[in-house]
């Protein structure tokens, strides 16, 4: 590991320039993969019949997080261990946790890109969508299923570069990617008329590229943290404590993701126009998520090294500094894209009804941008801490436990119509920060206790 980010990460008595400088390259990276999904949104925005294109990649989003969950558990998990390792300065036992992680991402995403691919038509036909929707919905869906064991790759790859404290190598392949997919999309999609196949062919193309650049720099000997073909085998104890710390961030995504599903359903029952516009949206309010996102990552790490190196105040410390930051970030950038939304939208879509409803939860999701940056930090102290049975509570209850029993309350005994689903959203991630503020305070910043092969229980 390089001695800067070792310094950065551990000793760096400057908090806020540290932690912008790692977490600057992953903000870059975030915003490129937002710009890309605008740039899609754009041009599947400008093809024959927008707006069922629009409503079937929308409704498509749950299912692919929901395969997505379990390199998202074991992402958490390789940050979590390897870093928390590396901070104990137990390299080798991180190296070969880093090489059980590679082999579980190869295996998983092999299995889950059959599995998506089959059950795409019966998924998105449960859901209630028919006709061009269902149709473009599952185009999309079977060719982004081929990407699965490249991105199960890239996130083995970025799970233990962030571990250590790297976040520029990631950010860069991450970008490269998303550029490729930015040009091959207006290849296929405005130059050859292949619509939301177009789309989703060109995102699997960019993450293919990069996955080989993944494999030669987790090999390469140069590395700091290098793995040895030879040396990597499934370790049952390594492959149990992974599990036992990727569950409850999988499981959480997973039904997340699941929740989300029923809510485009919900969405698609007010009309193809609102579903094409919570899409739009989406997309142009992710320009902010994607910088707490990286923030909540970067936390993860800091909180990890810092827990494995027995200093608990630093990875308080960490947890208030990245707050602040993502608060700024949230409160600035929802007061300067408010003013403008009815110009954003129109740029993604020609079609009037679903720009009326854009606009409108346009304005309830940046309201909502400062409380999702809250919810984020939360989630990295608890994935960096180990503690991740908290973060699949908190996103647990926010999704299953308030937001859609509100949306029911309103649809079923309110005449506000789709507004129902923005005030749903707003409020609960207002009440969720509330058992947040409490799983926080029981989060001791004491190090992780583990099961070591022939030496009984360790603590890291």
């Amino acid at each position: 590991m390089k001695q800067d980010r070792r310094t950065l990460l551990l000793y760096e008595p400057n908090l806020y320039k540290a932690f912008l400088t790692l977490a600057l390259p992953v903000f870059g990276a975030n915003f490129m993969k937002a710009f890309n999904e605008l740039v899609d949104t754009f041009f599947i925005g400008q093809t024959a019949n927008s707006v069922a294109a629009q409503a079937g990649v929308s409704l498509s989003w749950p299912l692919i997080n929901i395969f997505a969950s379990f390199q998202v558990g074991f992402g958490v998990a390789g940050v979590a261990v390897v870093s928390q390792l590396l901070g104990a300065g137990r390299k080798e036992e991180a190296r070969e946790n880093a090489g059980v992680l590679l082999m579980v991402a190869v295996l998983f995403g092999v299995v889950l890109n059959v599995l998506l691919y089959l059950s795409a038509p019966w998924v998105m036909a449960i859901t209630g969508a028919s006709g061009d929707v269902l149709h473009c919905s599952v185009s999309y869906l079977r060719v982004r299923s081929f990407e699965l064991v490249f991105t199960f790759v890239f996130a083995a790859f970025q799970a233990v570069r962030q571990a250590q404290g790297d976040t520029v190598t990631p950010v860069t392949l991450s970008v490269s990617a998303v550029v490729l997919n930015i040009v091959l999309t207006a290849v296929f999609v405005q130059g050859m008329g292949l619509g939301v196949f177009g789309a989703g062919l060109a995102t699997v193309l960019g993450n293919v590229a990069v996955a080989p650049v993944c494999l030669y720099l987790l090999f390469a000997r140069r590395q700091p943290l290098c793995l040895e073909l030879g040396r990597i085998t499934l370790s049952w104890p390594i492959l149990c404590r992974l599990t036992r710390i990727a569950a409850p961030a999988a499981f959480s995504q997973a039904l997340s993701s699941l929740g989300f599903l029923v809510l485009q359903a919900v969405i698609l029952s007010y009309g193809e126009a609102v579903t094409a516009a919570f899409s739009i949206g989406n997309k142009i309010s992710n320009i902010l998520l994607m910088p707490v996102l990286a923030l909540g990552s970067v936390l993860a790490a800091y909180v990890g090294q810092n827990i494995g190196a027995g200093n608990g105040d630093r990875a308080r410390q960490a947890y208030r500094v990245s707050r602040n930051i993502g608060l700024a970030i949230a409160v600035a950038g929802s007061l300067l894209l408010l003013p403008f939304r009815e110009e954003l939208v129109a740029l993604l879509s020609n079609d009037s009804a679903t720009q009326t409803a854009a606009v409108e939860y346009m304005f309830w999701v940046l309201l909502t941008q400062p409380l999702m940056s809250l919810f984020q930090n939360y989630l990295g102290v608890f994935n960096g801490s180990g503690r991740t049975i908290y973060a699949f509570w908190m996103s647990t209850a926010r999704l299953w436990l308030v937001r859609l029993p509100l949306i029911t309350l309103f649809k079923q005994f309110t005449e506000v119509g789709s507004a129902g689903v923005w005030y749903a959203m707003v409020l609960s991630n207002f009440i969720i920060l509330f058992l947040g503020a409490f799983l926080y305070r029981r989060v001791d910043f004491t190090p992780l206790r583990m099961e070591i092969e022939g030496q009984g229980q360790q603590t890291i």
